[in-house]
């Protein structure tokens, strides 16, 4: 979650005002210090894909000089030009200001100037622009590789994903060795290979740096960062997606493997039964023994056999403080259900007054 303090989360969970910020960039150099952004459009956040943070945000404004791009270097031009989005809450005469993200200027789709007619010229009397914004991974995308290549020898993984990003990088999970054997066929798979060699998947700051979030913590936390009130919608169902094979390996030593199965006949999930073996497949660099490895195993095939990923839809006040990853608590204000997951999707509309949505993934015990 992004850090703020009590006042600000209460001031979140009450009526207060709300509002946006919105600064415009291009590299460091901030070109834009008050946008005029309009109650139209919104930024949704997903943690699959290879851009994560994606939207349209409308602007205008009447009087005043025109911010419609007309060249290559204006402020709000698509070449690399970007917006910093933040979200603004008051309450009880304090303020507290939470970023969103710092976007890429995609495409302007649609922008217009409005002209009056004077004696002798005609003036313009007011504005209107839309963008298509997508995150810094946008940048990452587009800096593809001339050929397929390999790590440098004697690099960490750390020291490699420093080396390919071309966006800041934030360090915050342990460094490890690298595998032997690895190539990168483009400079996304890159990036996205040597979080997995740190067990994470790629992910970005609000401040457009490159970090990494981990894998799959619906599965594996059990402690909420968040708790929140909202309207849950909860529907029954049941699929087959329960595991009753496990293999734990290391990715830097080829001579551990762990394996852990449901040999029992009487279990339907046997593998030896009409299900057919389902196996799931863990690669970690911190299992550095073999009985390290299959005691993760043990551990990993009680929870992959009786737990499932369900995606649950929630309804509530923004909260701009919760990030994509986040494992939290929900419980509905009409029927008192609780729900506990993590935060798979999040969609926040640029009308500040406005409830937010996100998906949970929830771990559900069969």
């Amino acid at each position: 979650m992004i850090s703020i303090d009590a006042a600000a989360t209460a001031a979140l969970e009450q009526s207060g005002g709300r509002s946006f910020s919105v600064q415009a960039f291009y590299g460091a150099k901030q070109t834009l210090a008050d946008v005029p952004l309009t109650f139209d459009g919104s930024l949704q956040f997903t943690a699959t894909g290879q851009i994560q943070a994606s939207g349209t945000v409308s602007l205008a404004r009447d009087g005043g000089d025109s911010l419609v791009p007309q060249a290559k270097t204006d402020q709000l031009a698509p070449y690399g030009q970007e917006l910093s989005i933040n979200y603004v809450v008051a309450f009880g005469g304090d303020s507290w200001t939470i970023p969103l993200g710092r976007f890429r200027i995609k495409a302007v789709p649609k922008a217009k100037n409005y002209f009056r007619r004077w004696p002798d010229q005609a003036k313009v009397v007011g504005w209107a622009a839309q963008l298509s914004l997508v995150d810094r991974f946008d940048i990452i995308d587009a800096a593809d590789f001339l050929a397929v290549t390999a790590p440098v020898a004697g690099n960490s993984t750390w020291d490699e994903i420093q080396r390919l990003s071309p966006i800041p990088i934030v360090k915050n999970l342990d460094d490890q060795a690298l595998p032997a054997g690895m190539v990168y066929q483009s400079r996304s798979d890159a990036i996205t290979q040597l979080f997995t060699n740190l067990g994470a998947d790629p992910s970005l700051t609000r401040q457009g740096a490159l970090t990494g979030r981990i894998k799959n913590p619906w599965l594996t936390e059990t402690n909420p960062v968040f708790t929140i009130n909202g309207t849950i919608d909860l529907q029954d169902g049941m699929s087959n997606e329960l595991y009753n094979s496990v293999a734990v390996t290391n990715p830097n030593n080829a001579t551990i493997l762990a394996v852990a199965q449901i040999t029992d006949q009487s279990n339907p999930l046997c593998i030896t039964g009409p299900l057919g073996e389902r196996t799931y497949t863990n690669a970690n660099p911190l299992m550095d023994t073999q009985a390290k490895a299959q005691s993760a195993a043990q551990t990993i095939l009680a929870r992959v056999s009786t737990q499932q990923s369900r995606t649950v839809q929630v309804t509530c006040l923004p909260r701009p403080d919760i990030e994509l990853g986040d494992f939290g608590e929900v419980v509905d204000e009409l029927s008192g259900v609780t729900v506990l997951g993590s935060v798979d999707s999040m969609t926040f509309s640029m009308d500040p007054s406005a409830a937010m949505t996100l998906n949970l993934i929830v771990a559900e015990t069969r």
